[in-house]
């Protein structure tokens, strides 16, 4: 009986072991980052909603994320792109005092954007 109790229980051990290599292996393979799509920064509007920067290849754009459809907003210039990917990268999220102002500089010049195109189609009429 003692005999089967620790056969059992060597087996065992073998089995956890070898599940252990096996999501090792697993998780080697299936989280492979991918360089084509970033999501350089993301702060929430709401519950269920919110705006990110997204840098895919060499572009970057200001989207909404919502739970029923993703939209770009508009696409950063090289010269803000480029800033912006400056200030990540030396902040590398330790303090995101300058990010967030960037951010909101950002979010500013779109909504300027916006009054813009709404005053023109205003006049247009």
């Amino acid at each position: 009986m003692l005999l089967t109790v620790i056969k059992m229980i060597i087996g065992l051990v073998i089995v956890i072991y070898l599940i252990n290599i096996f999501l090792k292996y697993l998780n080697h393979y299936s989280l492979k980052t991918n360089k084509a799509l970033r999501i350089l920064q993301k702060i929430p509007v709401s519950k269920s909603s919110s705006i990110g920067i997204v840098q895919i290849l060499d572009h970057v754009y200001v989207m909404s994320f919502s739970e029923s459809q993703n939209q770009i907003l508009f696409e950063l210039s090289v010269q803000e792109a480029h800033k912006l990917l400056k200030i990540i990268d030396q902040q590398n999220f330790s303090d995101t005092k300058q990010t967030k102002q960037a951010f909101q500089e950002l979010i500013k010049k779109f909504q300027d954007n916006l009054q813009s195109r709404y005053d023109n189609k205003k006049r247009k009429k």
